[in-house]
């Protein structure tokens, strides 16, 4: 059963990356660290000046969807791409192939400013 929320949120407000980290039309994943070994993992997806956010759990099976440290997207670029069973994602985190069909990466607010991009509210 996938899990669909994580057991800890980081504030909102934390820098997850500098701008300039964010490769234009790629995909990261970064790893948000609170107190006792909790961690959020999260994917970035750049496409131009437009950035998205979702939490790195496949709702098919709960599992990070890369297995190579980021490699997320499709060769041209327009999914993300489940590793473990080939989900395919749109850019708003709709699953539009694959076994987990209709349903969505959870998604993160994200607010870009003085160079930076954080995390944009709480989001249990």
């Amino acid at each position: 059963m996938p899990k669909t929320t994580p057991a800890w949120w980081p504030d909102a407000g934390q820098v997850i990356c500098a701008l300039a980290d964010m490769p234009v039309n790629k995909a990261r994943g970064f790893t948000l660290y609170g107190d006792d070994d909790e961690k959020l993992e999260l994917i970035i997806w750049r496409r131009g000046d437009a950035f998205t956010g979702f939490v790195n759990q496949c709702p098919h099976m709960g599992l990070p969807l890369e297995t190579f440290p980021d490699r997320f997207l499709s060769a041209d670029g327009d999914a993300l791409i489940c590793s473990a069973h080939g989900a395919h994602f749109r850019f708003d985190g709709a699953c539009f192939s694959g076994p987990c069909q209709g349903q969505n990466l959870r998604r993160v607010a994200l607010s870009v400013r003085d160079g930076r991009i954080y995390l944009a509210a709480n989001q249990p």
